[in-house]
């Protein structure tokens, strides 16, 4: 992977690049179910227009489980949320290449919509800038030709809403019996269910050349539709469960493909659920707030046990974060790659590190992380630990590992701020501003009244001493200064407010000055980030431009601070309102 280098960059300026000379150190601590409708047999699917020879040349790409295996080692993209540039996921299977990751797992959809354009079902709920079947296999031969495998993952229970929120199929909605829930999904004892994910499924087969096919099924509510309640008198949740995923791997397995299925409820929820299905099936094992490898193997000892396999799934990006991940989540890493790649264990298929989200995070600010895992999947946990990230500078940036990069990333990893919720309760870090958009936002911070440290002033100064040293993907040093940017903005943009609230005397001119500085900064930024997403995605992206369905401001950084911008300017076109606001505060 690579882009226009800085040293390039200066030459083609007519500027001599000179040796940056630092100190160097090594970074001490980086951080057989029950019955339900059965799935069509291969004869049924091979009449369904599913061509011979297309199924003749995926089953000699499936794997055999007995042969000789590479343990998988990978990425993941989150596509199902927020399509990005083919480009850009080229990009991440040549990083994979270079970091020695064989595997690239590719989200298609999810209750946002569908990041492929189905030829055999067009009446879903696609993404605007969706692929077309041709472009994703494209893509597949793309990471082949890399040594990578992209490997399908298609939401086939929970996090369906690319079926259910289209008027067509709207009525295979499940949800739970309790009411109102975060998470829904499709009716599991619908046969219609079933049919529809027999056409999904032939078509991911003739697309990605991968032997596996992820079904997710995580994240679920049902049981509330009619049809749901009536087969619960007859069956337990977990015969059900069980069934309805036993059938999607008899899908799966006739058109040559092994099936993956997240393990959220068939480990944790609902765990009688594990001894129901075929074992054939694999686990993806995900527990991002676990950073005990013991623990961790615990778990994966409950799927070995079974009959079963497994793939672990730490995480980088999770809903706790914002735009960077902190310390614990390296820890996570470090947990999983010790349980499953430990030992040679057939039972273990290897690790996946998820990344979620693409909205809440700047582009291309990320591959320290991703280069962390690497380290930690190929070397070991003491090798990323001791020497991950000096081994991301020195290679990715080209650049000399000294303690200006050793305090600059401590600082990063050590002050990422994060959602104030029960797992993060006790922690002692910052918490994750969501700027201020509207009046309700605006008054609830000067009640609160309360001015956080803000320790990404001192690490964007780092960063422009680090700059002239950056030789290699300058543009990838550039988006992870604008996160910092974004970063010390948004707890300056709270602070400066709070400070002049209280204030002896706020004037109107005070105020007047206030708000246009904050707008100016507000616009600069929006500006910046606004031109950094359109170099990897979408210009149009619904995710940029509108609320995406299911996500919280939080999820949507530029879209949050693009709001924030606007409301700054109109306050900056009236600074009374914002002068009256002020004096509110005061008198509260």
């Amino acid at each position: 992977m690579r882009t226009s280098s800085r040293r390039e960059f200066l030459l083609c300026a007519g500027i001599t690049v000179s040796s940056v000379a630092a100190s160097s150190r090594l970074l001490g601590e980086a951080f057989s179910s029950g019955a339900i409708p059965t799935a069509p047999d291969k004869a049924s699917i091979n009449a369904n227009s599913l061509k011979e020879d297309v199924l003749s040349d995926v089953r000699e790409s499936a794997s055999d489980p007995g042969a000789p295996r590479e343990t998988m080692r990978g990425l993941m993209v989150d596509a199902g949320r927020v399509p990005e540039s083919m480009a850009y996921y080229r990009r991440v299977i040549e990083f994979c290449a270079d970091w020695q990751l064989n595997t690239l797992h590719f989200r298609i959809a999810d209750d946002q919509g569908s990041a492929l354009r189905f030829a055999s079902v067009p009446d879903l709920l696609t993404h605007n800038n969706a692929f077309t079947p041709e472009e994703l296999k494209g893509l597949a031969q793309y990471a082949k030709s890399h040594g990578v495998e992209l490997l399908p993952e298609l939401e086939s229970f929970g996090h369906t809403g690319y079926i259910t929120r289209s008027p067509a199929y709207a009525h295979l909605l499940d949800r739970s019996a309790q009411g109102s829930s975060e998470f829904t999904g499709v009716i599991p004892v619908n046969p219609e269910t079933l049919q529809l994910f027999e056409k999904l499924y032939q078509e991911i087969a003739t697309i990605f050349q991968s032997p596996h096919l992820h079904a997710g099924c995580d994240e679920v509510n049902w049981g509330g539709s009619a049809l749901s309640r009536k087969a619960l008198k007859a069956k337990t949740r977990a015969q059900i469960w069980a069934g309805y995923l036993n059938s999607l791997n008899q899908i799966s397995e006739s058109l040559g493909k092994q099936l993956i299925v997240w393990g959220d409820f068939v480990l944790h929820k609902e765990p009688e659920i594990l001894s129901r299905l075929k074992k054939n099936i694999i686990i993806m094992d995900w527990n991002y707030w676990e950073n005990s490898s013991a623990k961790i193997q615990e778990t994966y000892l409950k799927i070995r046990a079974n009959g079963s396999r497994a793939i672990g799934a730490p995480a980088l990006i999770r809903y706790i974060w914002g735009p960077r991940a902190g310390s614990e989540q390296l820890r996570n890493i470090d947990a999983y790659a010790e349980a499953y790649l430990g030992s040679d264990d057939p039972s273990s298929l290897g690790v996946i590190l998820t990344n979620w989200v693409p909205s809440r995070y700047i582009q291309n600010s990320l591959w320290d992380g991703f280069a962390y895992a690497a380290v930690a999947f190929n070397h070991g946990t003491a090798a990323a630990q001791n020497s991950g990230l000096r081994r991301f500078v020195e290679r990715h940036y080209q650049s000399k590992w000294n303690e200006t990069w050793d305090e600059a990333f401590h600082l990063m990893y050590d002050n990422a701020p994060y959602v104030d919720d029960r797992e993060s309760s006790s922690w002692m870090g910052l918490r994750l501003p969501i700027p201020w958009s509207d009046d309700g936002a605006l008054t609830a911070l000067l009640k609160e009244n309360v001015s956080p440290q803000n320790p990404f002033t001192r690490l964007r100064s780092l960063l422009v001493l680090l700059e002239p040293s950056v030789l290699e993907n300058f543009s990838d040093f550039q988006a992870f200064a604008l996160c910092v940017e974004y970063l010390e903005n948004a707890f300056w943009r709270e602070a400066i407010i709070i400070e002049h609230a209280a204030s002896q005397p706020i004037t109107r001119e005070t105020a007047r000055e206030v708000i246009q500085n904050i707008a100016d900064r507000d616009q600069a930024l929006k500006e910046a980030l606004s031109r950094d997403w359109d170099k990897g995605r979408p210009a149009d992206s619904t995710a940029k431009l509108e609320p995406l369905y299911g996500l919280a401001a939080k999820d949507q950084l530029l879209f949050q601070w693009r709001r924030a911008a606007d409301y700054s300017a109109s306050l900056a076109n009236n600074p009374e309102r914002f002068y009256q606001f002020l004096l509110k505060a005061r008198s509260a």
